[in-house]
């Protein structure tokens, strides 16, 4: 698997949410790197190659739909951050592993992290 040992990728604008998920997947043991908008988040997939990406739907300059897009296939497991519809919806409308619904349970996060990464 290309993506296998990298490090969870968090992209999210707000810089409270990046943060607390930082500390609870680094506290679980995993590697952690963050992007504040999907430009970074480009940036930060090409040198890093995540295993695992945890995406705000809803951001500027690049959503995280345009994101998903311009990443392509094949891609590690997506979990789409979304404060605005069902998560089983958002994870089958996008093609993604999962989807987390805002406010959201920590232990929630490292569950998703453990199925998805290890």
């Amino acid at each position: 698997m290309p993506y296998q040992g990298g490090p969870i990728l968090v992209i999210d604008d707000d810089p409270d949410l990046c943060e607390i998920l930082r500390r609870t997947l680094t506290h679980a043991g995993y590697r952690v790197v963050t992007a504040s908008d999907g430009m970074e988040a480009i940036r930060a997939f090409e040198l890093n190659r995540p295993s695992m990406l945890f995406v705000d739907l809803m951001m500027p300059h690049l959503d995280g739909e345009e994101l998903l897009r311009v990443l392509g296939q094949p891609r590690p497991p997506v979990v789409l951050i979304t404060a605005s519809v069902r998560r089983e919806e958002v994870a089958e409308k996008f093609g993604v592993a999962d989807a987390l619904e805002k406010p959201f349970d920590i232990e929630e996060v490292k569950a998703l992290a453990k199925k998805y990464v290890g």
